[in-house]
């Protein structure tokens, strides 16, 4: 077997269909960009229908295929619609990459009950249900699935004080994600969960952001942040046969930052 065919085999997804929410830029872009590559067709899910495009048009330069689809991560009927549509379009729901969230920084005397409850109404309600309606769906195909949730390295290691309510939110992922795994598992529906650590996902905007780029980079034992290509890797391995065997698992991509 050559090189190429043992790649295709083990981390080919010819054939599958993806969606990824909140795939108009950083992580999302980079895991649309990367399942496309891998031969997966994707739907590209983002809030706004033109910053979705971009990402299509990229895809499909690279002769590719994705469309772009529209929807509120904080509403029920559109999030079935959401993944309806996909459905529909792609002829199947293979993968979801459950990326689409927010990520507030507020010091926790300063956060109302009201910021609190509309954190977890989109990062855990909102997460919960995009993998209830894929899920739905890919048993009712019979074909089994793979369900990766982005959630944090802030889920089980202090980080960042002042996105704790985001924390807080992406630890109740990972228990949603085990709980998941286990319920699906007979079905051949796969849920797993990356925590990525810090994230370059766009150069700093002053000098300022740059020295705390730089005072971040110093606490990863690695020395650096990752790139969104790097969270797009760990992706593509749960997704395809490699991940096959894997369930249930939260997996830090963090360069070493919760055991440095």
């Amino acid at each position: 077997m050559t090189a190429e065919n043992l790649l295709e085999e083990w981390f080919g997804l010819h054939g599958k269909a993806a969606v990824v929410t909140g795939a108009a830029r950083g992580i999302g872009r980079a895991v649309a960009l990367s399942l496309a590559g891998a031969g997966a067709q994707v739907a590209v899910a983002a809030r706004d229908l033109a910053t979705a495009r971009p990402v299509v048009e990229a895809i499909e330069q690279a002769g590719g295929r994705a469309v772009a689809l529209a929807f509120d991560l904080g509403d029920e009927t559109s999030i079935s619609k959401l993944m309806a549509d996909a459905h529909a379009a792609l002829g199947g729901l293979d993968i979801l990459v459950n990326n689409a969230g927010v990520f507030p920084a507020t010091r926790f005397l300063d956060t109302s009950a009201d910021e609190w409850d509309e954190i977890h109404r989109i990062n855990l309600r909102g997460a919960f249900l995009c993998l209830r309606e894929a899920a739905r769906l890919m048993k009712a195909d019979g074909r089994g699935g793979r369900i990766i949730n982005i959630s944090s390295m802030g889920s089980i290691r202090p980080a960042a004080p002042q996105r704790f309510a985001y924390n807080a939110s992406k630890a109740g992922l990972n228990r949603l994600t085990e709980d998941a795994a286990s319920a699906f598992a007979a079905d051949g529906i796969l849920v797993n969960a990356i925590l990525p650590g810090p994230i370059a996902t766009a150069p700093a905007a002053d000098a300022a952001t740059a020295k705390l780029h730089e005072a971040v980079a110093r606490r990863i034992p690695m020395r650096r942040r990752g790139r969104p290509e790097e969270i797009a890797a760990a992706v593509i391995f749960l997704a395809a046969r490699s991940g096959g065997f894997v369930t249930g698992q939260c997996l830090a991509v963090d360069g070493g930052f919760t055991v440095g």
